[in-house]
């Protein structure tokens, strides 16, 4: 069997199964199962296949379980994130909200509330390495997950350019801590919402699912984020698809105002920067 004819040979499979982008799919798994990169397998279809192990990738691509935890890794803001079922995928349309915390005039610190992979803290630390970022999250599996990627990127604790972990739920253990930037991609999904399996039936519920009420974790940040900003500081969230006035209007009803609209690649809503209306001391 050729390079070409295992792609073609798993692509049938995966596409039998209902998985989106099958080619792009069986291109990757190929590749992965012979250890080189995809732009190789592309290039070297006539080749023999002598890799091993391709009905097993294949197997679990077909039950529906996400590439990038076949994989390992999944790319962000161009660079490979390792990622575990305990953390959520990195998702294309996040690295706006990097961009956007990132980018706010006179930041020196910067907290990533919720960080799973470490993908936005660690990226805001190697494009800014002046700021000094903080990344927490509830759960202790994903912080393990997002420290490996912050050593592996080269913001570990062994440099100065490094990220400080905590592990938090929400500001439970960041005391009285205030911060120029707060960023948070929050779980935004109701219970009852339908997914695709990929989704459902694999990655974190508690970085995905917020409750029945899909605002929960908005309404905890609206009433909790104020008293851990510094004067003239902002919360930077991500949205959902058709979230935006019910997000504005609860955080407008928790005394704040909507300072900046950020759309996606498909113009969707995706990002909010969101200020206090009335200073804290």
């Amino acid at each position: 069997m050729t390079v070409g004819e295992a792609v073609s040979w798993v692509e049938g499979r995966l596409a039998a199964a209902g998985v989106d982008a099958p080619r792009l799919d069986a291109q990757m798994l190929v590749a992965h199962a012979l250890g080189v990169e995809r732009t190789w397998v592309l290039a070297h279809s006539a080749d023999e296949f002598v890799g091993e192990g391709l009905d097993v990738l294949c197997e679990r691509r077909e039950a529906r379980e996400p590439l990038a935890y076949i994989l390992g890794w999944r790319e962000f803001y161009g660079r490979r994130f390792v990622v575990t079922p305990d953390v959520l995928i990195p998702r294309q349309e996040t690295e706006h909200l990097v961009e956007v915390a990132g980018g706010q005039p006179n930041v020196g610190s910067l907290l990533d509330l919720g960080t799973g992979s470490g993908c936005i803290a660690v990226t805001v630390k190697l494009t800014r390495p002046e700021i000094a970022v903080t990344a927490s999250d509830a759960s202790a599996a994903a912080l393990d997950v997002a420290r490996a990627n912050a050593e592996r990127l080269g913001a570990s604790a062994e440099s100065d350019g490094s990220v400080r972990f905590v592990l938090s739920d929400l500001y439970s253990n960041l005391a009285e801590e205030k911060f120029d930037v707060i960023v948070s991609n929050p779980p935004y999904i109701g219970t009852g919402e339908t997914l695709m399996p990929e989704v459902q039936d694999y990655e974190p519920h508690l970085a995905l699912f917020a409750g029945d009420d899909a605002f929960a974790f908005y309404r905890r940040l609206a009433e909790e984020s104020q008293d851990h900003l510094t004067l003239g500081g902002c919360l930077v969230v991500e949205i959902g698809d058709g979230m935006l006035h019910g997000v504005s209007t609860l955080f407008e009803e928790h005394g704040w105002h909507v300072d900046q609209v950020v759309g996606d690649l498909s113009g969707n809503a995706r990002v909010l920067v969101l200020k206090p209306l009335h200073v804290h001391g």
